[in-house]
């Protein structure tokens, strides 16, 4: 009887972690569009195109997150304007993500902005609450193969339009931006690998904390997932 209680209570916990492997690579496949903004990024914000009245210069840090069975995308800001930090994820609906952002200053409350890739790459996300004043529409778009981002931030002025609060064009750090160099995969995510791990003598490469954080917690899982990722693509 006992035995066959603990036979029971393995398979619902094996059970578990397969539903949660499968809900965590159905994110990473969706959230996939959006690796290139994996990295650190130096930025500078401009309220006016062309002028540095106003401006200020920012560090963005963009890395996956793994936690309860979920991938997502989280970055933090120092120095920003708009927001501290945040986290991108799919939502149920296909093809629409969403973005939670903590704003500045600090005990502000948490903002939620949806939205989807348009036809030209440039992820447009919408916060139909947010008040006079306040950033309405943040447009994201990703240049020079990647080494290059930008977000432009706006405000709602009216139903359907919407003003220029800043945009902040960022360069990725250590990119070589101009360069053409190239970068191995992160056997994580399989974005651009950046970080070098090591493992039973081996060294592979990770594209932020988060997927570092995941490989040292369990490298024979983590390697077992990208061998298996590469026997897929032959």
């Amino acid at each position: 009887m006992i035995k066959n209680l603990a036979l029971a209570l393995l398979m619902v916990i094996l059970a578990g972690e397969g539903d949660d492997l499968e809900q965590r690579n159905q994110d990473q496949l969706l959230l996939q569009p959006l690796q290139g903004f994996i990295g650190s990024w130096r930025g500078v914000g401009q309220p006016r195109r062309g002028s540095t009245v106003g401006s200020w210069k920012q560090l963005d840090e963009w890395q996956w997150k793994f936690a309860e069975g979920h991938a997502s995308l989280h970055f933090s800001s120092m120095e920003s304007k708009f927001f501290r930090n945040g986290q991108l994820r799919p939502t149920d609906k296909k093809g629409v993500f969403e973005l939670v952002v903590h704003p500045q200053p600090e005990k502000s409350t948490p903002q939620r902005f949806r939205g989807t890739l348009d036809e030209a790459g440039r992820l447009v996300l919408v916060n139909p609450d947010a008040a006079t004043g306040q950033p309405a529409r943040i447009t994201m778009r990703l240049l020079a193969r990647g080494d290059r981002m930008t977000m432009l931030v706006e405000q709602r002025l009216g139903k359907s339009f919407y003003g220029r609060l800043a945009e902040i064009g960022c360069t990725r750090q250590g990119s070589g931006f101009g360069k053409g160099q190239a970068f191995p995969e992160c056997i994580v995510s399989g974005g651009r690998g950046t970080i070098q791990v090591t493992f039973e003598g081996k060294n592979y490469y990770v594209c932020c904390s988060g997927c570092k954080d995941f490989f040292d917690e369990d490298p024979e899982q983590a390697l077992a997932e990208y061998r298996q990722r590469l026997a897929d693509k032959k």
